[in-house]
């Protein structure tokens, strides 16, 4: 069953594609922007038109709180996507929210560098302009497929970020994947008498992605908050199909909700198979 204090109907006050198949959606709620913190989510119903009754998640890569607006971006890859792709202003939207537990802030740490890949960049959007008014020196590892998929950038740019940027085909920025320059700053900062705590990492983007994020961090002692990206059928840990294995204090592996637990966790508490 729902959480009922967590359902809200929220305004379409706003669309447009922003990239490659890439949509940036705005709806009015103020009562989601207030209270809304950075790797936190949303469900979306889909109202079960065209068959599809499940709601989708979708992180905020915006929120205004001033206004009472929030931001999401999606890309249009399946029915429900594309579905809301054709969604017009003035829609009413059914959303289920916020959920789950976010990224914390190091108060204490003089750099966050954020590190997303692919869709993963939209929750480090709202992150940063939460960071940019703290005068920490902040620095953005993005990677995408091809420069067409990149997000962002601008943005990031405007809260003062320094970006550095890898695409897989070499179109823009280094050829390959983002964790290759990541790997460069890591090195470079251990090598330069970094200590431990000075700088905070977080990242989101696919699994393959955050468990070498998490291999880099624990080589190079990087302390990192990653965000999971899992398929959710409910949101809030009650079907637990989004369930992943965290390795406890004790070195045991147990099950939690990304959705409920979750998405942000430790980047050494994440068991990644393979």
């Amino acid at each position: 069953m729902e959480n009922d204090c967590l359902r809200k109907t929220a305004t379409l006050i706003h669309q447009q594609p922003v990239a490659d198949g890439i949509y940036i959606m705005t709806l009015y709620e103020p009562e989601l922007a207030t209270s809304a913190q950075p790797g936190q989510f949303a469900m979306f119903s889909l109202n079960g038109e065209a068959g599809l009754f499940l709601r989708r998640p979708f992180s905020f890569a915006e929120v205004d709180r001033d206004t009472g607006t929030v931001a999401i971006l999606y890309q249009a890859t399946g029915k429900g996507t594309n579905f809301m792709a054709e969604w017009e202003t003035g829609r009413r939207i059914d959303v289920l929210g916020p959920l789950g537990r976010g990224f914390t802030i190091k108060e204490q740490a003089g750099q966050a560098i954020l590190a997303g890949g692919g869709m993963g960049i939209a929750p480090l959007l709202f992150l940063a302009g939460e960071l940019s008014a703290s005068g920490k020196d902040l620095i953005v590892f993005a990677g995408a497929k091809s420069k067409d998929q990149l997000i962002g950038i601008s943005q990031f740019q405007a809260y003062g970020c320094r970006v550095q940027i890898a695409t897989e085909d070499g179109s823009g920025g280094v050829k390959g994947f983002v964790t290759l320059p990541l790997e460069d700053h890591l090195k470079v900062s251990a090598r330069n008498g970094r200590t431990e705590g000075d700088a905070m990492l977080y990242a989101c983007g696919p699994a393959p992605f955050l468990q070498a994020v998490a291999g880099l961090c624990g080589r190079y002692h990087q302390e990192a908050q990653i965000s999971l990206e899992e398929r959710m059928g409910c949101g809030f840990g009650v079907c637990m199909g989004c369930s992943v294995q965290i390795k406890s204090a004790d070195g045991t592996i147990r099950q939690k909700r990304v959705c409920y637990d979750g998405p942000v966790f430790t980047a050494g508490e994440v068991f990644f198979r393979g």
